[in-house]
């Protein structure tokens, strides 16, 4: 009986927010229309192959893995807390303010867009849900492992022409500036503020806070993370690589200053099982047969 009124919640919901077609439907799943504009969104949207096209079967897959996400998070009676329709709403209108003409050029609304950023919030839930038995304890060592929080400056190991060209440093040069930065860090280590000691180094000079992890050095050099990895937790020091230089703080990652646990916990869970959970999904999929 719980079956079949889940295959019935199941229908009902396809049919009430999956289809609202133009034209005649492409694709189905368990014989139920689904909206022309999604279809769309991942025509356009996927990766493309060999022939530089997107394969019909790629299509099927991605709008049944929609499905199956949107499908077992109202099966699971699970919800977005207020917050979080707020965030979306945000990144909705960044999405649309940035790419809005493209969407509407290939017939893909707001409304759309919504619907598609919606999903990846219930694969977020669905995942936490699906592991909530996973302690906190577990989540914190998968975190402290494989993130870290930093303060940094950077700097340059080159100069720029007046033709705004890169220019190589003489070798003179460069110990100049990595000794410059080097009496910072003693500066701070000793009890200075970073902000009041990088004032040497630059009067404008910036400090960011950001957090790392262990899977992509992000927007800095390769091998920063390793580099980072060998300061002791509330020290500084100077990193060089290539022809940059970072005067670095590490920032104990479970300091609540910075909210990094706090923020980032959900992705940290993605981190610890996004293949698994993918495979779940997979699996899920079987029940929501795009044709």
């Amino acid at each position: 009986m719980k079956k079949i009124i889940s295959l019935l919640l199941v229908a009902i919901l396809l049919a009430t927010t999956l289809c609202s077609c133009s034209g005649p439907t492409k694709i189905k799943v368990n014989g139920v229309k689904i909206d022309n504009e999604i279809y769309t969104y991942f025509e356009n949207t996927l990766e493309k192959d060999e022939n530089d096209e997107v394969s019909e079967d790629a299509i099927k897959s991605a709008i049944s893995r929609y499905v199956t996400i949107n499908s077992e998070f109202n099966n699971r009676g699970l919800s977005v807390d207020s917050e979080q329709k707020l965030a979306l709403s945000e990144s909705v209108n960044d999405l649309w303010h940035l790419y809005g003409n493209y969407y509407n050029e290939i017939g893909i609304s707001k409304q759309t867009i919504y619907k598609i950023e919606l999903s990846k919030i219930y694969e977020s839930l669905l995942l936490a849900d699906y592991y909530s038995n996973i302690s906190e304890d577990e989540i914190k060592a998968y975190f402290k492992e494989n993130y870290m929080g930093i303060r940094f400056v950077n700097g340059y190991l080159f100069n720029i022409d007046e033709n705004g060209s890169s220019v190589p440093m003489t070798n003179e040069q460069k110990d100049s500036v990595i000794a410059s930065y080097n009496s910072v860090v003693t500066l701070i280590n000793e009890g200075a503020l970073i902000e009041e000691a990088v004032a040497s180094l630059d009067e404008n000079a910036e400090v960011y806070n950001t957090l790392i992890n262990a899977f992509s050095d992000g927007t800095f050099p390769q091998g920063f993370w390793n580099e980072v990895k060998k300061i002791e937790t509330g020290k500084v020091a100077t990193v060089t690589l290539d022809d940059y230089i970072f005067l670095v703080q590490r920032i104990d990652v479970f300091d609540k200053t910075y909210g990094y646990y706090e923020n980032n916990r959900t992705a940290c869970l993605e981190a610890m099982k996004g293949d698994d959970f993918s495979k779940v999904i997979d699996n899920w999929s079987k029940n929501y047969t795009a044709k």
